[in-house]
């Protein structure tokens, strides 16, 4: 019987342990498959993922700007513009700007972003007071006011010349000097 209670432990703590050990090697297992998988997106499926945001914006934009009329749809393009400038993302903006008009006036962003910070309020508002076709181009005329000084600050009109190649593509300008008040 002493014999038969020793081989009964004996087979409780070899049972014991391959429990221990099965769970030892489970736990590695797991925090190897953890450590192989972070759970943490990749920089390329990040910018896949900001790729396909990006498509689904324009598209979305595409469908609205079809149900506008000409002039929603400049003033549209006007606004996303300016917005970029308020928000003070002039890269956006100075994509936005026709090539040759970009090369004249603002060879390089820092032009562009210098004329913005010097000539324009902090903080304004928009409002448009003209509007033209002259073939495929479209000419706004945008009424810019400083919104913190009111009629104390500055306030001023500029045109906005807008071609529209396909819905939500389009390349524009502004008269540049409008905002100075003199030649630049």
């Amino acid at each position: 019987m002493a014999n038969r209670k020793k081989s009964s432990r004996k087979i409780i703590l070899v049972a014991i342990l391959i429990l221990i050990i099965v769970i030892v090697v489970m736990m590695f297992a797991l925090k190897g498959m953890k450590g192989n998988n972070t759970g943490t997106a990749t920089d390329q499926q990040i910018s896949e993922l900001s790729a396909q945001h990006k498509e689904e914006q324009f598209q979305e934009e595409v469908k609205d700007l079809s149900e506008m009329s000409e002039q929603q749809r400049m003033q549209f393009y006007c606004a996303k513009f300016f917005k970029a400038v308020d928000n003070e993302r002039y890269e956006d903006a100075y994509g936005m700007l026709y090539d040759e008009y970009k090369e004249n006036y603002f060879p390089n962003i820092s032009n562009f972003k210098k004329y913005f910070q010097d000539y324009f309020p902090s903080d304004f508002s928009l409002s448009y007071s003209n509007f033209e076709r002259l073939g495929d181009i479209y000419v706004l005329m945008v009424n810019l006011s400083d919104t913190v000084n009111g009629s104390y600050g500055h306030n001023f009109s500029l045109y906005v010349v807008i071609q529209e190649t396909a819905l939500n593509e389009y390349v524009l300008s502004f008269s540049r000097n409008s905002a100075v008040g003199e030649e630049v």
